[in-house]
């Protein structure tokens, strides 16, 4: 997968969920997955998978690797991507993303028009994929699924 684009904020009321972690003390240690439990009821409806990071000034790369997988119950890996955040423009080390003082949010759509294929459990698991492992100064990481504009 490419470069992946930034959203604008959206009204999220009609998600199927919503959640973030913080890791505000620690950062994100490489062997973290971060997990997100979650259950489809409509089948015939499309979604889409979004992450969201807030990072501080004290993340010391422009760009964040990492991977999500959506997970079905007893069925394993459905769907994954590998995706690039950047958080910080490359060149002139402008921060990315809306913040105030030394703290940013990005918001990034990872999977589109997803038609999930049965109800049930499922899950979404990120995983930072850089080659520390800790990742200082990434604060939160969360994700949601919305319903598909289209």
């Amino acid at each position: 997968m490419g470069l992946i684009s930034v959203l604008s904020s959206s009204c999220q009321s009609d998600a199927v969920f919503d959640q973030s972690e913080s890791l505000a003390e620690h950062g994100w240690v490489q062997k973290k997955q971060i997990v997100f439990p979650f259950e489809i009821q409509d089948t015939t409806k499309t979604y889409d998978l979004q992450v969201a990071m807030r990072q501080s000034n004290d993340y010391p790369f422009y760009n964040l690797y990492f991977n999500c997988r959506l997970i079905q119950e007893n069925k394993g890996v459905w769907k994954k991507a590998f995706a690039e955040a950047i958080l910080y423009d490359p060149k002139t080390g402008k921060p990315k993303g809306g913040g105030v003082g030394d703290m940013y949010s990005h918001s990034y759509t990872i999977l589109k028009g997803l038609k999930f294929p049965r109800r049930g459990k499922y899950q979404v698991e990120l995983e930072q994929y850089m080659r520390t492992d800790t990742l200082v100064g990434v604060v939160s990481v969360g994700a949601s699924l919305i319903p598909s504009a289209n």
